[in-house]
């Protein structure tokens, strides 16, 4: 599996961003409210974050060689939902991002100050999970194998046999 790279997540969040925020500067043109973010949106990158925090913590034992209720392929799981994890929360992030630009440019009214306060709150979870699968999908990343030690000759070598 390849590793997520930083740039796909920033071109991610990029494109997604751009084009939330012609779709909602459009609708918010016409005359149409803007389409409203809850409080608690924060909740569910918040969430996913601290539960694969706390499967990523397994795997990390279990690439240790310690002791771990995580077996190889739940770990290869875990790995993926944190690769998903990464993506999905810089979707949203560019998608957040937009909505905290819109509601900007109004906040002496309380509606656009109510979605401000609710679109940068679910934009900093977003970055906590986006961090948190970077950092578990650093954990689950196996080390190489030392087969070029006393007993194991590397290519080119005799052995002393």
């Amino acid at each position: 599996m390849r590793r997520t790279t930083w740039q796909s997540l920033v071109l991610t969040a990029l494109v997604v961003g751009v084009l939330a925020y012609l779709v909602l500067a459009g609708l918010d043109g016409r005359g149409y409210l803007p389409i409203p973010v809850p409080l608690v949106s924060a909740l569910g990158p918040a969430a996913v974050a601290v539960v694969l925090l706390y499967l990523g913590r397994g795997v990390r034992r279990l690439v240790r060689r310690e002791a771990t209720w995580v077996t190889p392929i739940g770990a290869a799981r875990v790995v993926a939902l944190a690769q998903a994890s990464a993506l999905v929360g810089a979707a949203f992030a560019g998608y957040f991002a937009a909505q905290l630009l819109l509601a900007l440019g109004n906040l002496g009214a309380p509606l656009p100050q109510a979605q401000a306060w609710a679109a940068g709150l679910a934009l900093l979870a977003c970055l906590a999970l986006i961090v948190v699968a970077l950092v578990v999908e650093a954990w689950c990343r196996i080390p190489p194998e030392d087969d070029d030690g006393p007993d194991h000759p590397g290519p080119g070598q005799a052995s002393a046999a």
